[in-house]
């Protein structure tokens, strides 16, 4: 069996393309090349396949861990998948963006997801749809938060870094804080050409190596509105304060219970002097779901082991989905907004199901 990560050549046709990219999208292909460390196998035997050329790979036919953003953007759908595909469903992310989720039911993914259950996903929010959908899902959280942890829990003159704050977060930041920070770090890359050109997706990957390393070896706080900094930092130990003007963003619930998500209107009950979280326990637990899985694919290992090691790592979730989650009231348009996304989700589920009874 071979197994393959993504890489990012992005394949938006967005007129005219501003030729930029996020990091963060590289930092996640780099999260499972060191799971894929961690269950023996060298990252250079790896087949490379393209995130939004999923549906179209022609390659040789490889187990490709799904770990990442999967939606309809720019003319960019991921589903149905490659046949030459055999998708690992770890740190799956649907996002609603131009209401993909409802194009995932309407244009009949849901069989092709089943054969593949159940489906590890980054955030509970995907978890919650999948499931309403009657497809057999838990939450296996981000696989960056499973970088290894760094020797020392503070660096010589190590640095507060500000990254990528969103603009209202930014205002609420203390001056004296914003007087010793360091914002040379972005998780926006400018591209010198676009299309991408394999150079060009090498390179890419490269800054997010670099920016990684500068993390581990710089970095005494990160204030940042960007989960896959947040994440990784989490994971090396580094304190991480996150502050964003939508705290209600379904992409952020994958840190609840791990670190506080703040909006600026909590300032008053921000932490300016945080430790570093411990998630030593939900670390090696999400390492050990998804080297289980890998290794059962290996016929390394079998469906009881990989069983138990999800049920530990969901054990643990659950935990964490205890802890308070809201310091601030949701706004009540942002409320309405999502019931009515639901509301027409739920509708669309309905007229399938009866449309695909129809066909039988």
């Amino acid at each position: 069996m071979k197994f393959a990560r993504t890489v990012n050549k992005y394949k938006y046709s967005i007129p005219p393309w501003p030729k930029d990219g996020n990091l963060g999208d590289c930092i996640q292909s780099l999260a499972v090349e060191n799971i894929y460390k961690k269950a023996g196998i060298d990252p250079k035997e790896l087949l490379l396949i393209n995130r939004d050329e999923v549906r179209s790979y022609g390659g040789p036919k490889a187990a490709l861990i799904m770990q990442g953003w999967f939606a309809d953007y720019a003319n960019v759908f991921h589903f149905p998948l490659s046949k030459n595909i055999l998708p690992i469903f770890i740190g799956f992310h649907l996002n609603p963006v131009n209401h993909t989720r409802e194009k995932f039911i309407w244009r009949n993914i849901i069989p092709e997801i089943k054969c593949f259950e159940p489906v590890g996903c980054r955030d509970r929010n995907t978890r919650n749809f999948l499931l309403k959908l009657g497809i057999k899902a838990y939450f296996s959280a981000c696989l960056t938060l499973a970088f290894d942890k760094r020797e020392e829990a503070y660096v010589n003159n190590g640095k507060t870094f500000i990254v990528d704050l969103d603009k209202n977060a930014l205002s609420c930041i203390p001056q004296q804080i914003l007087d010793k920070s360091d914002f040379s770090i972005s998780h926006r890359y400018y591209f010198d050409e676009y299309p991408l050109t394999d150079k060009g997706a090498e390179d890419f990957e490269m800054k997010a190596r670099e920016t990684l390393r500068r993390y581990k070896s710089e970095a005494n706080l990160v204030i940042t509105s960007k989960i896959h900094a947040a994440m990784p930092c989490i994971a090396m130990g580094i304190p991480v304060i996150f502050i964003t003007d939508n705290p209600d963003n379904e992409r952020f619930d994958v840190i609840d219970g791990i670190i506080p998500v703040y909006h600026c209107k909590d300032i008053n009950q921000i932490n300016w002097a945080p430790k570093a979280a411990e998630i030593t326990e939900l670390k090696n637990a999400i390492v050990e779901n998804a080297v289980a899985q890998i290794k059962k694919l290996q016929n390394k290992g079998g469906d009881a082991e990989a069983l138990l090691c999800r049920a530990k790592l969901e054990k643990i979730a659950e935990q964490l989905e205890k802890a308070p989650r809201r310091l601030h009231r949701r706004p009540i348009a942002i409320s309405l907004k999502l019931l009515k996304r639901e509301l027409r989700v739920r509708a669309l589920w309905h007229i399938r199901r009866l449309f695909n009874l129809l066909r039988l």
